[in-house]
């Protein structure tokens, strides 16, 4: 994960595009040659030593619990949970127990706007503001031509800002009033870049044009009729709600449990919580073109768009695709010579991965209560291989060992540099840092000073800021899960012309004295 406030909390897609959302994924050993003959296994065969597997590598990554479903041929085939809800609880983990899935809530975003385009009160290419005149960025020219496919696809070209909602305090219809405000930009559809903002938009285009908030559109829409009785659109729901998974975070090499963080504000780009069961028939749905048992939700062509690339992520490669494209909400993957749709999903102390092989009738969706682990994309890959048959890679192993290999080298480097060159103290007594500090993005900080300690508050996110050298500090966040994603972040301050104080910069993002 990144370390300032541009933070990428939702991953992307599985191993790939995970690179790109700020977190790197192990190359897995050779596959077999896509050529090469195999015979398709018998789903019998394909399930064969699965919860051996499922349970080592759970151990071997430190998380607490994770559920599963398989979906082939319109039926679940496979269902069941390991591990516990809560580490050092007794409660087990099933497949009923409800997780946050994070950015896997991009899909039902798109699946709500391609609705309207199929009732033709939208269209995938119309202009955003035509939908939401309060949408304003920037840049005019984007303001007037940014479409519904451009947010869907993340090529706005608008770089991501997650201190616009995560800790700001802020609701959704302020996020989109502020991000006129978020400057820096990488071209109109000139590249992929991974943005929750412009989801949290999609989300009210659904409330402005349905004339019904996006949460209910959803619940009445796809929850409903799909038989997802344990899904929800808040964490408050989950006030006297049996069988909730408690989330993790992975601290000084151990899982330690964190409260759900409060993130309603962050609207379609991931505020939803499921079990596995639940989302097996959300896969029933995507592999039945539209149609489920029976009733047809979403019309065959406008899944099919959704599952189609618009554009192609620039930066890391991976052994694993031959290619990799996001679509409408979904990622879009060939693995072994089968075209995947799949998304990630990662908030505080949560990680998500559905996936599917459409031709094949075949979903897979894992969910699990420890963050920073590849836990859940070892465990799809693992079914994939199964149903496609011929030698199977242990992802598990290959992307542990990887990860353990990068831990160890950062500390390494750490040791190696630590204690090399003195600190310099900072330039004024620690009083003197004290006040507000203003963004007309992201708001306001506030600088205190406690038992010899700088303190730094946003509407709901504190810190302590620990002395690095000269004016620059950096913030260890009181909550284990933001610790958990960012590290502690750099803070540092400027000084005008008359040596006062004129800016404080957190991560990458400057505040204003005022």
């Amino acid at each position: 994960m990144v370390s300032n406030m541009r933070l990428r909390y939702f991953l992307v897609s599985g191993a790939s595009l995970a690179l790109l959302a700020g977190q790197a994924v192990a190359p897995a050993a050779a596959e077999t040659p896509i050529s090469a003959p195999v015979t398709s296994p018998t789903t019998a065969e394909a399930l064969g030593g699965l919860d051996a597997y499922i349970e080592g590598a759970r151990q071997a990554w430190q998380v607490p619990g994770l559920s599963i479903a398989i979906v082939k041929d319109d039926k679940i085939i496979y269902s069941r949970g390991f591990g516990v809800r809560e580490d050092g609880k007794p409660g087990k983990v099933d497949a009923d127990t409800v997780f946050a899935i994070g950015s896997a809530t991009k899909a039902f975003t798109s699946a709500a706007l391609g609705m309207l385009v199929d009732e033709k009160k939208i269209e995938w290419d119309g202009a955003v503001h035509d939908y939401m005149p309060s949408f304003e960025l920037h840049d005019p020219y984007v303001t007037r031509h940014a479409t519904v496919r451009d947010l869907l696809s993340h090529r706005t070209g608008v770089v991501t800002n997650g201190g616009l909602w995560y800790g700001s305090g802020f609701d959704r219809q302020e996020i989109v009033r502020r991000l006129r405000f978020q400057t820096e930009t990488l071209g109109f559809r000139n590249q992929f870049q991974y943005q929750n903002e412009m989801f949290i938009v999609a989300g009210e285009i659904v409330t402005t044009v349905s004339g019904t908030g996006f949460d209910q559109f959803v619940t009445r829409r796809i929850f409903e009729p799909l038989g997802m009785r344990r899904t929800s659109t808040s964490v408050t729901a989950l006030k006297g709600l049996t069988n909730v998974a408690t989330p993790h975070a992975l601290l000084d090499g151990k899982m330690i449990p964190v409260e759900y963080r409060m993130i309603d504000n962050v609207g379609g780009a991931g505020v939803i919580n499921s079990s596995a069961r639940d989302m097996a028939q959300w896969l029933r749905l995507q592999l039945g073109g539209g149609t489920f048992e029976g009733k047809r939700l979403i019309a065959s062509t406008t899944l099919a768009e959704m599952h189609s690339g618009q554009i192609v992520p620039r930066g890391g490669t991976d052994p694993l695709f031959k290619f990799s494209e996001y679509g409408l909400g979904w990622g879009v993957q060939e693995y072994r010579g089968q075209k995947i749709v799949q998304h990630s999903g990662a908030i505080d102390g949560m990680q998500s991965m559905v996936a599917m092989i459409p031709e094949r009738k075949l979903g897979v969706v894992v969910l699990t209560n420890g963050l920073r682990t590849k836990l859940a994309t070892a465990v799809e890959l693992r079914v994939l291989d199964a149903f496609l048959g011929g030698p199977a890679t242990d992802h598990s192993a290959v992307m542990k060992q990887e990860s353990d290999d990068a831990v160890r080298i950062a500390r390494e480097k750490a040791a190696a540099t630590s204690g090399s060159v003195a600190a310099a103290p900072a330039r004024l007594p620690l009083d003197r840092y004290v006040g507000t500090y203003s963004s007309d993005l992201l708001g306001r900080i506030a600088i205190t000073l406690a038992d010899g300690k700088l303190k730094l508050a946003r509407p709901q996110a504190t810190a302590v800021l620990n002395h690095d050298r000269n004016d620059m500090f950096k913030a260890q966040w009181d909550s284990p899960g933001q610790m958990s994603i960012t590290g502690q972040t750099p803070v540092g301050f400027t000084f005008a012309p008359d040596g006062e104080i004129a800016t404080l910069e957190l991560g990458g993002d400057k505040f204003a004295r005022e």
